[in-house]
């Protein structure tokens, strides 16, 4: 008798797990973060005039925030924080996201994952330009610090 429950209780689950799969693969999309379900978003490029920093809010909904952020000629980012996780791409450009004594390279081949609430500043390379898209995912009280 245990044995038969051992094979039918997975068995179940199984089935009411792939019920659930094929149904919502069934329903329409919708927006999961509040906003129209796609949308293009311009991006900046790097040889473009403009400030030495340069901050641009692309998408501002509940579940994400996405900006765009040009240093250029070697500008720095100084240390802040964010109250939830962000992710930083580097669109064109080197340099490096500094976390305490660690510098983590960030260029079109890498990317950088942060916690909520790690400090952390962005330097690139001297003397060049570094265009920057960072994800916050959700929102917190403040995004950055």
């Amino acid at each position: 008798m245990k044995h038969s429950s051992l094979f039918i209780a997975p068995l179940v689950a199984g089935l009411a797990l792939g019920g659930c799969a094929t149904q919502s693969a069934a329903r329409p999309h919708t927006a999961a973060f509040g906003g129209p379900a796609a949308r293009a978003v311009d991006l900046p490029v790097a040889q473009a005039p403009g400030p030495p920093r340069e901050v641009r809010v692309l998408v501002d909904e509940p579940a994400l925030r996405l900006a765009s952020i040009v240093l250029r000629n070697g500008t720095m980012l100084p240390t802040h924080r964010s109250d939830v996780p962000v992710t930083i791409v580097a669109l064109s450009g080197r340099g490096a996201v500094v976390v305490g004594a660690e510098r983590l390279a960030l260029d079109p081949a890498h990317a950088v994952a942060l916690a909520a609430g790690v400090p952390h500043a962005v330097e690139p390379d001297a003397g060049g330009d570094l265009v920057l898209l960072v994800h916050h995912l959700g929102r917190g009280e403040e995004h950055a610090r």
